[in-house]
């Protein structure tokens, strides 16, 4: 029991660090303006894009 709360502490941790680094993030409101995201899932929808703009040329590449 002790090993699993203790993963369970990390857990929240971790997610605690991610949404801060998240809500630090110059594109956070961006990201976050998608209907859904929250902080979490935000951070994971900009890790899967990046952080290079230049890599979609267009709003509809980006959404594909």
């Amino acid at each position: 029991m002790r090993q699993l709360d203790a993963a369970c502490q990390n857990a929240d941790q971790l997610e605690a660090a991610c949404t801060d680094a998240f809500d630090d993030h110059p594109d956070a409101s961006v990201v976050t303006s998608f209907p859904g995201p929250a902080s979490l899932s935000g951070a994971r929808v900009l890790a899967g894009i990046g952080d290079d703009r230049s890599r979609f040329a267009s709003a509809g590449s980006l959404k594909a």
